[in-house]
């Protein structure tokens, strides 16, 4: 590796200012004692007092262990305040935690070697007032962010550099090391190739003040290391994670017990608050700060500093996604009475995923009496499940908690378009949580072939993105199935074989209702909240056109003439048909020209059909508008009566309107007729 490759890393890490802002307190669960903070100055370099925040519960305690953060910011630049999220967590746990101001290059016009410098006396500082602060002198963790993991590590990893007005004989090594995306590598290691671009290469002796690698902690690996994690994502390009697994392969092979723990398509700073109004964005960085925070929490429990599970709320695993609580479902279920309803196409509807949640709901409260209700249709889009969520679910009383998935019928069967994606799913979430407010909803995003080639691209899912995008709006858990797979895939966990294909086999079940019932576990974990409370439902929606009163109106009263609200003469028609659409009336016509009408309210109307080989072309009019035309045969179509549903009209004024349809003159050139057959009109 030449020298201008490896000074990229520096570089980009002296550039890099992490941010500084504090999260919601909705990541983590409430705190046994109100925490508070306290100032004390730690050092003084000329007339720069260095200071220390310093959280607790506010309880008079002795021998407890003590976390203190380094911010990042390249030596440059950055704020303390960074990690005064991570160090009220901790505090609500008992422990003593501690921000530090360090000097730095834009404040101080110093070096990164008088940054160690201050850490190491951050370090001694808290072991010298042990006693006062009621702290454990030998159970110290030094912990920060890119260069302030790196200068955390130095604590430990780096010998001299101390203070020369400080008491040498008390020791600033911590007793553990906690480390967020650290630069640990800053000159060539000899074994070890890595290229890094060279473009923005700057003068590395210049920013370190002494030679980089007397200051680079994989270079001064021994065997003597305190305890070490490394939170880092896969996605960095300013610290690559290839430096830190390297330098956790030879802490580890030096008898050190060290470990990197890594997030998928995280970029640097990960952890930190994410600025602006990109909500999606916002939802992922407060993701991976519960993560982090809860395997820290994890891992001072293995070094017996913590007692108990963490009380962070979080599924630690990627692409499960724990939005807000999930208590108001399992007070309910404590109760002894509860209502479980599935709501999706073929997937829900098959004997998959949705009895083994109901197993394992059963087993959690083996003295509730469920409910559960079953309102997977095969074929059907979120379009369809917005209109027939009254019928199927609603009707069959008070929902306590859903689950839902459409992203596979959206996207093979409807091929909507993201717009469209959302405007059923949010209608479902809205008209769900009007019903009831306090329902629990996990939604999960299936998965077929083409969803993982687009993952293999680099691109993004049109459908199960477009659902992703309303549960975090409306704080809806959820399972982004395809990007799990797809990882384990890549890791060589599982095969598309093995898991079953679209319609999962055992093994792909299996790992669906896992990452649900990760979900509940999460969401039940912890304390529980005093009493049930209402899901908060956003004032704006996504889609201004999403069928948030979407209910199925039968097409009775639309027959007369060459129209029969009848049950079709099944046993003379070719093609396929599925025993739930038989034994019933419905609108139907094959005479092309014949018309009828709907006089209904509302914003939007389709019809939900059987299409056919025989399927026709439907022309409508809305309001004495233009005739329009659409071809209800589908791909599908060719072996099978198939159910869809085709929306003729929306975002239109929320009144009284008539539609009139009548049976085209003109049929899809792979069609055998004309027929047209309405299960019933969808309406919002």
């Amino acid at each position: 590796m030449t020298r201008l490759a490896l000074l990229f890393i520096v570089s980009s890490v002296c550039l890099s200012a992490t941010r500084a802002q504090s999260l919601t307190s909705a990541s983590t669960a409430p705190h046994s004692h109100e925490v508070q903070s306290t100032e004390s100055i730690y050092k003084t370099v000329g007339n720069v007092p260095l200071k220390l925040q310093i959280f607790t519960n506010g309880q008079q305690t002795k021998n407890r262990p003590a976390v203190v953060f380094f911010f990042g910011g390249g030596w440059r630049a950055g704020s303390p305040s960074q990690f005064e999220p991570h160090c009220r967590y901790l505090a609500s746990r008992g422990l003593l935690a501690a921000t530090a101001d360090y000097r730095v290059a834009s404040r101080h016009s110093v070096t990164a070697d008088a940054c160690v410098e201050d850490a190491k006396s951050a370090v001694r500082w808290l072991r010298q007032n042990a006693s006062r602060l009621g702290i454990d002198p030998h159970r110290i963790c030094a912990a920060g962010g890119s260069a302030g993991g790196h200068i955390a590590c130095c604590t430990a990893a780096i010998s001299g550099l101390e203070a020369s007005d400080e008491d040498q004989s008390v020791s600033s090594r911590p007793n553990a090391l906690a480390l967020f995306n650290p630069a640990l590598m800053l000159a060539p290691l000899e074994g070890f190739e890595f290229e890094f671009p060279a473009d923005r290469s700057t003068s590395l002796a210049r920013r370190t003040g002494v030679p980089p690698a007397d200051i680079s902690p994989i270079h001064h690996i021994r065997a003597d290391l305190p305890p070490t994690i490394i939170f880092h994502g896969e996605a960095d390009t300013t610290v690559p994670i290839a430096t830190v697994k390297e330098y956790e392969r030879r802490a580890t092979a030096a008898g050190n017990a060290c470990e990197v723990v890594s997030y998928a398509n995280a970029p640097h700073g990960f952890f930190n608050a994410a600025k602006g109004n990109n909500a999606a964005r916002r939802d992922q960085s407060d993701q991976w700060y519960r993560r982090t925070v809860y395997r820290l929490d994890t891992f001072l429990n293995r070094l017996g500093w913590l007692h108990g599970p963490p009380t962070v709320r979080v599924v630690d695993r990627d692409f499960v996604y724990l939005r807000g609580r999930l208590t108001n479902s399992q007070r309910k279920f404590a109760s002894g009475t509860g209502h479980v309803a599935f709501l999706g196409g073929s997937i829900t509807e098959m004997e998959g995923y949705r009895p083994m949640v109901c197993q394992w709901l059963k087993k959690q409260f083996p003295d509730t009496d469920f409910q559960f209700t079953n309102a997977g249709i095969a074929s059907t889009c979120s379009h369809t499940g917005a209109f027939r969520l009254e019928r199927d679910v609603l009707s069959h009383g008070t929902v306590d908690l859903l689950f839902v998935e459409f992203a596979v019928n959206d996207d093979q069967d409807a091929a909507h378009s993201a717009k469209d994606c959302i405007a059923g799913m949010e209608g479902i979430i809205r008209r769900v949580r009007r019903h009831n407010p306090e329902a629990d909803i996990v939604m999960t995003h299936f998965v077929n072939p083409g969803m993982l080639k687009t993952l293999e691209q680099g691109e993004r899912i049109k459908s199960a993105s477009a659902h992703e995008d309303t549960a975090v709006h409306y704080g809806v858990s959820s399972v982004f199935l395809p990007k799990v797979l797809s990882r384990m895939i890549e890791r060589q966990q599982m095969t598309w074989k093995q898991f079953g294909g679209t319609h999962p086999g055992p093994v792909g079940n299996q790992l669906a209702a896992d990452c649900a019932t990760a979900v509940l576990q999460a969401g039940w974990s912890g304390r529980q909240a005093a009493a049930s409370a209402a899901h908060p439902l956003p004032a704006d929606l996504l889609n201004d056109d999403a069928f948030t009163t979407g209910r199925l109106v039968s097409g009775k009263d639309s027959a007369g003439g060459e129209w029969s609200y009848s049950e079709p003469d099944w046993a003379t028609l070719p093609g396929g048909k599925r025993s739930r659409y038989l034994s019933r009336p419905l609108l139907h016509c094959t005479t092309p020209g014949a018309a009828t009408s709907l006089d209904w309210s509302g914003t939007a109307v389709g019809v939900f059909v059987l299409a056919g080989p025989d399927a026709g072309q439907l022309e409508f009019r809305i309001d004495d508008g233009p005739w329009q035309t659409r071809d209800l045969y589908h791909r599908f179509s060719r072996g099978l009566h198939y159910p869809r549903t085709v929306i003729l009209g929306s975002g239109l004024p929320d009144r009284e309107h008539r539609l009139e349809i009548r049976v085209g003159q003109e049929k899809h050139t792979g069609s055998k007729g004309h027929a047209i057959r309405i299960l019933d009109f969808a309406v919002n």
